[in-house]
């Protein structure tokens, strides 16, 4: 993949990224595993993700194509030393929707399938693939209303 991963912070200086699933378990890349942090006396420097300074404040990273798609957390920090360590300071982050090839953002979602269960009600819209799921909404049915909730 290639500059999914964005931050801005002065120019000049060194960051680095970390990506977190909903448990809070950090992406190892060498491993390609999602792992509590220091998992066999791992560091900050087995978890980073290289930004690379744009100059005018915007720095750039990849986020790897080998995470399933789903939902995570992109911290960014900025590298003290010669190398990230655990004590760098995190300047920034958000949250990426991952469809296993690319961000999925408002401005990029097509859906070309929805099928509801009809035991749930919850109904799945799928990507252009018929296979990746890009949200799930259960209708709730009250007196007066019926509320979707997307998940």
């Amino acid at each position: 993949m290639a500059n999914e991963l964005y931050v801005n912070y002065a120019s000049g200086n060194t960051l680095w990224a970390a990506i977190r699933n909903a448990a809070g378990e950090v992406w190892y890349p060498t491993g390609e595993v999602f792992e509590a942090w220091g998992t066999s006396s791992r560091t900050a420097a087995d978890y980073d993700i290289a930004m690379t300074d744009k100059t005018g404040s915007r720095y750039v990273g990849d986020f790897d194509g080998n995470i399933a798609a789903g939902r995570y957390w992109v911290q960014f920090f900025l590298q003290a030393g010669g190398s990230p360590a655990n004590g760098d300071t995190c300047v920034g982050g958000y949250e990426v929707r991952w469809s296993g090839t690319g961000q999925i953002t408002a401005d990029k979602m097509l859906v070309n399938k929805a099928a509801q269960n009809k035991s749930s009600g919850a109904i799945t819209y799928y990507d252009d693939d018929g296979e990746t799921a890009l949200m799930t909404a259960t209708p709730t049915d009250g007196a007066t209303t019926i509320t979707r909730t997307p998940s």
